[in-house]
C-alpha cells in the first residue's frame, strides 16, 4: 500500500536553529488519513520567517497536537492498521521528510510492515510525469490558501499521484 506523506519542520537550512520536527500529514492509497502536530519539538524561536509566516498559521492545534513518543506510538499504530502487506512512504522530496520519518522509528520502534526505504513518485513516461504536474497545479489552484500544511501537501501528492495514473487519457 502507497502512503502519501508530508513534513513540516521548523527551518528547512538550520538558519536559525537545527530544524525540529513539527508536522507530518499522510494519507493511504485508499483514502485513510494521519494527521499530528508535535508540542515537545520546537519552539516559534527556532523557527525560519517562512515557517512563522506560512506553516504555524496553518497548525491546528488541539487534539492534533501530541509529544514526539506520542507521534511514534500512533504512526506506528496507524501504519500497522492499514494492512498487513507491506506500506510505502512515498515523498515528492525524501532528502527533507523521510529522515524525520526514520528518526521517529529509530528512536522508538519501527512499524512491522513499514519499508526501511522511502518510495519516490517516479514514472516511466513522459506523459505521466506531465499529468502528475497537470494534477498538483488543479490541486493547488483549489487548495492554495492551505499549502504547506502537511496533510493538505500529503493530499496532494495522491491527489496528483491518481491523475497521472489514471487510465483513458
Amino acid at each position: 500500500m502507497n502512503v502519501f506523506f508530508d513534513t513540516e519542520f521548523s527551518d528547512l537550512i538550520g538558519i536559525k536553529h537545527d530544524p525540529a520536527l513539527i508536522s507530518v500529514g499522510c494519507v493511504a492509497s485508499d483514502g485513510r488519513e494521519y494527521y499530528a502536530e508535535l508540542s515537545n519539538t520546537w519552539t516559534k524561536e527556532i523557527c525560519s520567517d517562512f515557517v512563522i509566516g506560512v506553516v504555524i498559521p496553518l497548525l491546528q492545534g488541539d487534539q492534533c497536537r501530541m509529544t514526539e513518543a506520542q507521534l511514534a506510538v500512533s504512526l506506528k499504530d496507524w501504519i500497522e492498521g492499514l494492512t498487513e502487506q507491506e506500506v510505502i512512504f512515498r515523498s515528492d522530496s525524501p532528502s527533507f521528510d523521510w529522515g524525520w520519518i526514520v528518526q521517529l522509528f529509530q528512536d522508538y520502534g519501527w512499524p512491522k510492515n513499514l519499508r526501511k526505504k522511502c518510495g519516490t513518485i517516479y514514472f516511466n513516461h513522459d506523459y505521466q510525469i506531465r499529468r502528475y504536474e497537470q494534477g498538483l497545479a488543479e490541486y493547488w489552484k483549489a487548495n492554495g490558501r492551505q499549502r504547506h500544511h502537511a496533510l493538505v501537501d500529503a493530499r496532494s501528492l495522491q491527489f496528483a499521484w491518481k491523475f497521472a495514473i489514471k487510465r483513458g487519457m
